[in-house]
């Protein structure tokens, strides 16, 4: 059994609407009928119910079918409907085409006239339905798009015109989505300084390579963004290329933070070599795994035997098992500030100022140590 389907059958003759609910229902389990006596009764039932079908009659007090329907198309545009009269002619036909009718069907004597008004009242329902999912994936993928900055495109190579969804043209900066683009009005889009790297790709594509680039874009107004491109080739039995679907995102934000990281990473590394303290990068079984200058030429290990020890080889205060306890226990970013000695590899040992953050990194645990040697063993 499918998905119940809720028709309402307008009809003014009582004896004929209990027949037709009788037989629609007993040929199909999935129809319920509900009945009204006039438009008037019929429009409340719509407001206050969930109908999937309307079925009506044409000749009927107050509203005629035809004028039914208009009523019911101003509220309800894409609602099923199917005029089943017994009084039809060519001209009323006309009209409710031109209306908007799902269907029309003439009343027969006989019970196959149920069977058919059955069969087509679920095709209609069916397809009103699927249609309706349709445009709600659409609308889905559509809220994805913009969610992630993605949009979609498709070219037909031979006519050279490239087709672009809503979210490319936002992301391009154009106001007018009206037709189509040619190849070369999407390379004046493209920064000026990739457009030879852009071209050099897609003419690979175009000759069976794969297409994922990141290149700039310059938009209308003079911003200029960053696009990540992928797609899709099609070749016809000659090995012509005949289509492609492709996809573009907006990573001007990603390449943003990606320059910020770097200039972070690059201000890093200038302290971690020029500052006067001590410092290295441990992991949480104590390997040493990158210390500084100032550490290896305190210590007077070289960075190649430091990668070989422990901490706890260097700091003469640390108990690896009450290390280890206390590394587990500290959240990320957070700082421990203690005092400790240190031994060099000629014996002599010093007392240091520590302070230990675990770092906040994904799929790591590792955790920085500064050391400042204390100013009374430098008197």
């Amino acid at each position: 059994m499918g998905t119940p389907i809720h028709v309402l059958h307008i009809e003014d003759n009582e004896g004929i609407a209990e027949l037709t609910a009788t037989f629609l229902e007993k040929n199909n389990d999935r129809i319920r009928v509900e009945t009204a006596g006039n438009p008037a009764e019929g429009m409340e039932r719509l407001d206050s119910d969930s109908v999937d079908c309307i079925v009506s009659d044409h000749d009927m007090p107050g509203k005629n079918g035809i004028e039914f329907l208009e009523a019911v198309r101003e509220e309800y545009p894409t609602l099923p409907f199917i005029l089943f009269t017994g009084k039809g002619s060519e001209e009323v036909a006309s009209q409710a085409i031109s209306a908007g009718v799902s269907d029309y069907l003439q009343k027969q004597t006989g019970t196959e006239q149920y069977e058919l008004l059955g069969r087509r009242i679920i095709t209609h329902v069916e397809r009103t339905r699927a249609q309706r999912e349709l445009e709600e994936r659409e609308s889905h993928l559509r809220q994805a798009q913009v969610v992630a900055e993605l949009g979609s495109w498709q070219t037909d190579i031979s006519a050279d015109e490239i087709y672009w969804s809503d979210p490319v043209y936002e992301i391009f900066g154009i106001d007018d989505t009206e037709g189509s683009l040619s190849y070369e009005q999407f390379l004046e889009y493209v920064h000026p300084d990739d457009r030879e790297t852009v071209d050099a790709a897609w003419s690979a594509a175009l000759d069976g390579e794969e297409y994922d680039i990141e290149h700039r874009i310059v938009t209308d107004d003079g911003e200029i963004r960053w696009v990540r491109e992928r797609a899709d080739v099609g070749f016809d039995e000659n090995g012509t290329p005949e289509t492609a679907l492709g996809i573009v995102q907006d990573i001007t934000t990603e390449k943003e933070r990606e320059k910020q990281l770097q200039q972070a990473s690059a201000r890093l590394k200038a302290l971690f070599k020029g500052t006067p303290d001590m410092i290295n990068i441990h992991n949480s079984e104590g390997d040493i795994i990158s210390p500084n200058p100032r550490f290896c030429e305190r210590t007077g290990y070289s960075d190649t035997e430091l990668a070989d020890m422990k901490v706890w080889e260097l700091d003469q205060e640390l108990d690896p098992e009450e290390a280890r306890e206390i590394w587990r226990g500290m959240q990320p970013d957070e700082d421990l500030k203690l005092e400790s000695t240190y031994r060099s590899c000629d014996g002599s040992t010093f007392p240091v100022e520590v302070h230990i953050r675990r770092l906040d990194q994904p799929m790591s645990d590792h955790f920085a140590v500064i050391s400042r040697e204390l100013t009374s063993s430098l008197m």
